[in-house]
């Protein structure tokens, strides 16, 4: 199969995001993972980072724009610095951003498992700003499958680091991508996946169905199941998914969270929502003059996935 290399591309000069109140940086580009069902590693080429000063510089502009968060983005978002002669890390882009007035959180938008070091969860635990949220993709909780799709863990890697950073960071929230119905994946290794989803309780699972893609290895692979097959096994998934998002998000019944207010609700007339630091939604009653704020908020109920907040301060 040819590797087909195209220039990185890194929006320069960013200012804004209109009608956001988070805003999104992208700081990588490239992969080299060549995950058996995708094309990024084929279509984006290798890995290239954006320089920290440039990195800097484009946060800083955001800042002052008024964004009191900003997410860092890339297709292999954890193999930034790998090509920098400065050999310089993702914590080091955390570290940088930490100084920057104004600016009162930094995201992570998606990361592999393997890329999840120590270094970066020690500074979860400890910088008040990196928030308490990682999208690590399981794809899968089968051994078997894993390896058909070329991913570089086992099921007991991914469980022992979910565990072991939910042991480190009090509070924090995993959210996933799960790829149901790969080529040759029977009854036996689906309820695996299944029960790794059980374990875990990410907070969200994105659930994709499987489809072969021109180019793909697995485009070649024997063992295609029938579409509605694949249906069913994702209805099944989103169900327990739904179970789990509500087992955790009961932990944090009764609490108090900080949350960045994003504007008025697009489901609930009368309410505004907004983003605790580990992703949990939080709708409030309406008042003016709160977008783009960070309010202090008891948690008062679940309801349809969100959290019906009530106001600590006055405002």
């Amino acid at each position: 199969m040819s590797l087909i290399i195209k220039k990185s591309f890194f929006p320069e000069g960013i200012s804004g995001f209109s009608g956001h109140t988070r805003a999104f940086l992208k700081i990588q580009d490239g992969c080299a993972n060549f995950c058996t069902y995708c094309k990024v590693a084929l279509v984006r080429g290798r890995e290239t980072s954006k320089k920290l000063k440039q990195v800097l510089k484009e946060a800083k502009a955001l800042a002052e724009r008024g964004y009191k968060e900003i997410v860092l983005t890339g297709i292999c978002l954890g193999a930034y610095g790998r090509d920098l002669s400065s050999r310089q890390e993702l914590v080091d882009v955390v570290d940088t951003l930490e100084e920057i007035e104004g600016l009162e959180r930094i995201r992570l938008s998606s990361i592999e498992a393997g890329d999840v070091s120590s270094k970066l969860i020690s500074r979860m635990r400890q910088n008040k700003k990196l928030c308490r949220h990682l999208h690590i993709p399981i794809q899968s909780g089968d051994d078997r499958i894993l390896k058909r799709m070329n991913r570089k863990y086992t099921a007991k890697n991914y469980r022992d680091l979910i565990a072991g950073i939910k042991r480190d960071v009090p509070g924090v929230s995993i959210t996933t991508d799960c790829l149901i119905g790969f080529p040759g994946e029977t009854e036996e290794n689906f309820e695996n996946t299944v029960n790794l989803v059980k374990k875990i309780m990410p907070l969200n699972t994105h659930i994709f169905p499987y489809s072969s893609r021109p180019g793909t290895s697995s485009a070649e692979f024997k063992g295609s199941l029938d579409p509605k097959l694949i249906r069913r096994r994702c209805i099944h998934l989103e169900r327990v998914a739904k179970e789990s998002k509500g087992k955790f998000m009961k932990r944090f019944t009764g609490t108090t969270a900080l949350v960045l207010i994003e504007g008025a609700s697009n489901d609930d007339a009368g309410l505004l929502e907004g983003l605790t630091d580990n992703y949990l939604k939080v709708k409030l009653p309406f008042k003016p003059g709160l977008k783009n704020k960070i309010v202090r908020v008891k948690l008062k109920s679940i309801a349809g996935g969100s959290f019906i907040g009530e106001y600590i301060d006055k405002y």
